[in-house]
């Protein structure tokens, strides 16, 4: 009798793996960052978040207040028309964006200017080289904790945001596009606090040249319009018949655009115009050209795209400074 063999099992290899998509990846990257915890935990715990917040808060709704009980007073006849509550909804959901436009950028180097510069004085940034947390979590650690509590605040004033909705005159598109501008305001100044203390070594050096830059930044851009404007000028004199040469003035008024756009009251105003007055959300007629008909982007995507690029590019060049060794 032949004894039967039993059958093998088939040979398999290794199960697929399916790779997760990238906002997992990109959710547990954050999730599973130590940094973002502890500095979270650090921050909250403390009184200076209930402080900022309640500060924060406090001078936005006297400001609401104030806007409100003026407008009251000033109203007889026109009192609770539709018009009026409509003007009175878009003039206090401004005032909210405006004033957070106005405080983010000098919130948010101050929570991350001492981010990196703190670690080197206190000489834990080579203990932190040693462990298996590398430079780019210890990084992109620093700017999430920031960035989070910076999130807090811009979620905190929507109540107040939305009061506006309330009394009317508000769109949809005005809300989001007045989100996007914030997170992006936030993420870039949280971003060059950060760069000037992965660069400096003091503290003190890197918070005076993250509050200098973003007000010579300020001036900068005044100066600069100044001169476009007296270049643009200047163009009507290339012929004797003082005709403006067209390609130059083209120029000029896309770098005025462009410097127009760059400025985040600028831009949220000058989009919020356009919004209203002309339905044009996405790309408008450059008012500076010599035709009048070069057509341009509307300043909001402007601003969110040359924030974004330089805020990665402050964000790679922030990493390389940490992996260099201090001398």
């Amino acid at each position: 009798m032949t004894q039967l063999q039993p059958e093998s099992a088939p040979v398999t290899g290794p199960a697929p793996t399916l790779r997760a998509p990238w906002f997992k990846r990109v959710f547990h990257s954050v999730v599973e960052n130590p940094v973002i915890a502890k500095e979270l935990r650090g921050r909250m715990r403390g009184r200076q978040a209930f402080v900022t917040l309640s500060v924060y808060l406090v001078c936005i709704s006297v400001l609401l207040l104030l806007i409100y009980l003026t407008a009251d007073i000033g109203s007889s006849s026109t009192r609770w028309t539709p018009e009026f509550r409509q003007q009175l909804g878009k003039a206090l959901f401004g005032t909210v964006i405006l004033m957070e436009l106005l405080m983010i950028p000098f919130i948010a180097p101050g929570l991350t200017s001492g981010a990196i510069a703190a670690e080197r004085e206190h000489r834990t940034l080579d203990l932190l080289r040693t462990t298996l947390l590398s430079a780019r979590s210890l990084v992109l650690g620093k700017l999430g904790a920031a960035f989070a509590f910076l999130l807090l605040l811009i979620f905190a004033a929507l109540p107040l945001e939305s009061i506006a909705f309330m009394l009317g005159g508000v769109g949809l598109e005005e809300l989001l596009v007045s989100t996007l501008m914030l997170v992006v305001t936030a993420i870039y100044f949280c971003t060059l606090g950060l760069f000037f203390s992965s660069i400096l070594k003091r503290v003190i050096a890197a918070t005076v040249a993250s509050y200098g830059s973003i007000v010579l930044g300020l001036l900068g851009l005044v100066v600069v319009y100044i001169l476009v404007t007296i270049l643009e000028s200047y163009s009507y004199g290339y012929s004797y018949t003082a005709r403006p040469d067209p390609f130059w003035r083209d120029t000029l008024s896309v770098i005025a655009w462009v410097l127009i756009s760059t400025n985040p009251l600028i831009a949220a105003i000058v989009s919020e115009t356009l919004l209203v007055d002309s339905q044009e959300l996405f790309f408008t007629k450059d008012p500076f050209s010599s035709t009048n008909g070069l057509t341009v982007p509307s300043p909001w995507i402007i601003y969110t795209l040359v924030m974004l690029f330089l805020t990665f590019i402050m964000i790679w060049w922030s990493i390389r400074a940490v992996k260099r060794p201090d001398r």
